[in-house]
């Protein structure tokens, strides 16, 4: 088996990256053609190896391949029976991978070309790590974390090169404390967040309460303030040139509802760990107050998006779902219930939520073109999977008492089976048109899209559906 003469094949182009206004050219060495002569009904293994690393022949291919099946098989030992789960939890493996320059495990945040970024690593470790049960890299992924915590602030991005990572994010660190509280209950390991991440919360804390980086600081009323025009510290962060795209800077409402989650989270830890200090407790308690006052938008229904110099954003977006879905959520009652109908009569779709309403003369309804079209509707209407999760925390807490809760989680989850056949398949996108058919777009493989919905389907749908079979004998399921 020998190779023919290597040869270059020039000018290869590549239509979708010319639609996408990046680099469409390229040029490849072919190394040769290499051919084998069968027989009829002959049998021959051919295995090609790519390495950069260790040596070729000292690699035993059909062992690896085995210890991979072998470890595939123990992520989904004993949800056979469990389909979705079953595959969403190999879907999940994905994602979790080792980074050199830390020299610990991180969470690459989407499939082709996202890397680990600090607030998508937050919202996707429990569905991740903790609903799939593999707490040892959840705590890998809080103590690497916890050791780059700098003025309050925890990384957005890191380095490939090991210089200083990018602290340029408003919510990360806030989203920090939600994971750290879902490891608490999943894994019972309080030993662990009060002797290794508590003096790191409490930075986090002191940092957003007198100020730090980004014009991120506690106003008077209690809430968080953050950025300036010319910055983007939310996740809706689309910036095309000089041209930012949603202008988030001053008071944004999932922020401020993240704050008061983790206030309360905070005093939750110190409770526990035998500390005696309410200062969080009044903080939250005053946040709480402020909070009501000056989101609720009595002509919507929900809440204002964002409140700054300008005044008060009536857009109707999916990030004040936050102020109902948190751990511990700063609204409840019938204004919690308005505020979860309302995002789901403007923004719900079948893969997720709608960034912005479609009544809103801002609204692109579909993902395509150069970057600059791009960026232009990332946060305009684009439909993204991960705050569907949140939604159904929302939905399923304000609906409790529903006779046909169960049923409408399932409605919910339902959509995903068949998308996991389609795309990426076994996999979820990273976004969908905003008009339908609702088409996949973007990554084709997202962390926090995988672990949204695997993390509301374990902690909402489960527990209800086990209940349901235990009381009636019932059989609910999305399988």
């Amino acid at each position: 088996l020998q190779p023919k003469e290597g040869c270059f094949f020039y000018n290869m182009n590549y239509p979708y990256e010319h639609e996408r206004g990046l680099s469409d050219t390229e040029d490849h060495y072919i190394p040769g053609i290499y051919e084998i002569d069968l027989a009829p009904c002959e049998e021959k293994a051919i295995t090609v190896v790519a390495s950069y690393g260790e040596p070729v022949d000292t690699l035993d291919g059909e062992y690896l391949i085995s210890q991979e099946i072998l470890r595939q098989k123990e992520l989904v030992k004993g949800l056979e029976k469990d389909k979705f789960r079953f595959w969403l939890t190999l879907a999940a493996d994905k994602f979790i991978v080792g980074r050199k320059s830390t020299n610990a495990k991180t969470i690459i945040a989407g499939y082709p070309w996202f890397t680990d970024w600090g607030r998508d690593t937050m919202i996707a470790l429990t569905g991740l790590t903790l609903a799939t049960k593999r707490f040892n890299d959840a705590r890998d992924i809080l103590s690497t974390f916890a050791k780059f915590e700098k003025d309050g602030l925890i990384p957005n991005v890191f380095s490939d090169i090991g210089t200083e990572p990018a602290y340029n994010t408003v919510d990360a660190a806030l989203w920090y404390f939600e994971a750290i509280y879902k490891y608490i209950k999943y894994t019972g390991d309080f030993d662990f967040v009060v002797k290794r991440l508590l003096p790191v919360l409490k930075n986090i804390i002191n940092g957003y309460m007198n100020g730090t980086g980004f014009d991120i600081k506690m106003d008077e009323d209690g809430l968080i303030t953050a950025g300036n025009e010319e910055t983007q510290l939310t996740w809706m962060d689309a910036k095309a040139g000089n041209w930012v795209v949603t202008p988030r800077h001053g008071k944004a409402v999932e922020i401020n509802a993240l704050w008061y989650n983790a206030l309360k989270i905070m005093n939750y830890i110190l409770i526990r760990s035998g500390e005696k200090n309410d200062d969080y407790l009044k903080i939250a308690q005053k946040v709480k107050r402020s909070f009501v006052k000056l989101f609720w938008n009595e002509n919507s229904n929900c809440l204002y998006d964002v409140v700054n110099d300008q005044g008060k954003d009536d857009k109707i977006r999916p990030n004040q779902i936050l102020a109902v879905s948190l751990s511990f959520p700063v609204l409840s009652g019938e204004i919690a219930k308005s505020v979860v109908n309302t995002v789901y009569n403007e923004l719900y779709t079948a893969f997720g939520l709608r960034s912005l309403s479609q009544k809103s003369a801002e609204y692109k309804g579909i993902y395509i073109g150069n970057q600059f079209s791009r960026d232009g509707a990332y946060h305009q209407g684009t439909v993204w999977t991960w705050p569907l999760g949140q939604f159904i925390t929302a939905y399923a807490r304000v609906y409790k008492e529903d006779g046909d809760l169960i049923q409408k989680l399932e409605d919910f989850f339902l959509p995903f089976e068949d998308h996991l056949k389609d795309s990426c398949i076994g996999i979820i996108s990273e976004i969908f048109d905003g008009n339908e058919p609702l088409i996949p777009r973007g990554c084709f493989a997202q962390a926090w899209s995988v672990a949204e919905i695997l993390r509301a389907y374990v902690e909402d749908y489960l527990p209800l559906k086990n209940n349901s079979k235990k009381t009636t004998g019932t059989k609910a399921s999305v399988s």
